[in-house]
């Protein structure tokens, strides 16, 4: 049986949301044996205005880009992820996370319960 942990990584400062224009993005996702790697695509990211958090079940984002907009994304998970262990990396057309599974085996299709 799994011990489910509560440490989270936090990632980004965040930035005021209030003035922002709330937006959907695209997003996929796949994973490997042991990954799941979850890619939001926005053109025009400012990282330093993103905030991503994740803790073993659930994975949070705010996604700044462009001309003021905002896109959050707030799940549980299918399976556990070992959140030190995970990765974000920025770019000026999409935010990437990579999350390393607790347990090695792959989740249903949907992702998130």
């Amino acid at each position: 049986k799994a011990v489910v942990s509560t440490q989270s990584a936090h990632y980004g400062r965040g930035g005021d949301s209030s003035q922002k224009k709330a937006v959907q993005c695209r997003y996929d996702w796949h994973q490997t044996g042991d990954t799941v790697n979850f890619t939001v695509y926005a053109k025009k990211v400012k990282p330093e205005l993103c905030t991503v958090n994740c803790n073993a079940v659930k994975l949070q984002m705010e996604i700044h880009f462009g001309d003021d907009q905002v896109f959050t994304f707030d799940k549980v998970l299918a399976g556990i992820i070992e959140p030190e262990k995970s990765k974000i990396t920025y770019s000026a057309t999409k935010v990437e996370v990579k999350m390393r599974k607790a347990e090695f085996f792959a989740w249903p299709s949907t992702f998130v319960l």
